[in-house]
């Protein structure tokens, strides 16, 4: 029995209509994917490698690794305000739109926060890297968590998550608690007291910045159902649940930066969390 499924602009609805997504379980088949990958990595430059030609082959092979690592990211995280769509003719029994499940949710996210905005040091090969780029490593990792963190902070997903609060209730995995987990997770360093490196400075700058898009320019951003099942009126995001909730975790986050960044243990992380809070307050003042 096959089954296919619709995607749209705005990212995956239904997370078990995915390409190259085969299982009905993203977070174990992308455990099973991650690990292969970490097997590979550590081989790459003696399985691409011939004498007297340069590292090209090594380069491509590391770059699809990479590829493939943002695939099964992209699988979890569309699990997060997902709707599974099935198909049916009036004369069949059920729904045909069902809310993936709170606590599945709830698990994708943890798989993301553990093996993406948690640094993915395995996947920073120094010998690998010093054979096939000057510079660039940083700007590589950057990309993928920002590729996943957009993902998760998109408009239509925010719109799903507080419509699937208002139909149920408390089995709803809220848009509210969501964004308070992602919130926790990518500024652990202000509650663990841990130095925030590289890598998570980008990050947590990139999330201000999504932040940012979603309170002063997202609300203006309309989409298209593409399914034959919902009217054809232009749907756009319910600014009215997502614009407050934003506001209030920059808000909350702000706080968090300034009793933090007087504990700073170097100038380095002092001026970061002060130039996010700077940023913050400068986004505030913009919206309307």
């Amino acid at each position: 029995l096959y089954r296919f499924g619709h995607q749209q602009a705005g990212g995956v609805v239904d997370p078990s209509s995915q390409t190259e997504d085969l299982g009905d379980d993203a977070i174990k088949a992308s455990e099973y994917g991650i690990a292969n990958l970490k097997r590979i990595v550590p081989n790459l430059i003696e399985w691409t490698s011939k004498p007297g030609e340069d590292y090209s082959d090594l380069s491509d092979m590391y770059g699809h690794v990479v590829s493939q690592f943002n695939r099964y990211m992209g699988h979890v995280s569309s699990n997060i305000g997902g709707v599974y769509e099935n198909y049916k003719t009036s004369d069949q029994e059920g729904a045909v739109y069902t809310y993936v499940s709170k606590e599945h949710q709830e698990n994708c996210l943890t798989f993301v926060q553990n093996q993406l905005f948690l640094t993915p040091t395995w996947l920073i090969d120094k010998d690998i890297i010093a054979r096939t780029e000057y510079s660039g490593i940083t700007e590589t990792i950057r990309k993928s968590q920002v590729r996943t963190l957009n993902n998760i902070l998109e408009p239509g997903r925010m719109t799903r998550m507080a419509e699937n609060e208002a139909l149920n209730g408390n089995s709803a995995y809220k848009l509210e608690d969501m964004m308070q987990d992602l919130r926790s997770g990518i500024f652990y360093e202000l509650k663990s007291g841990n130095e925030i490196d590289t890598y998570r400075r980008n990050l947590q700058r990139a999330y201000v910045e999504r932040m940012n898009y979603l309170l002063n320019n997202a609300k203006d951003v309309s989409r298209k159902p593409s399914s034959s099942y919902v009217k054809s009126t232009q749907v756009k995001m319910n600014a009215s649940e997502v614009i407050p909730m934003v506001k209030g975790e920059l808000m909350t986050l702000q706080a968090q930066l300034t009793k933090s960044s007087k504990k700073a243990k170097n100038n380095t992380q002092k001026y970061h969390l002060e130039d996010l809070s700077n940023r913050i307050d400068n986004i505030l003042k913009e919206t309307k």
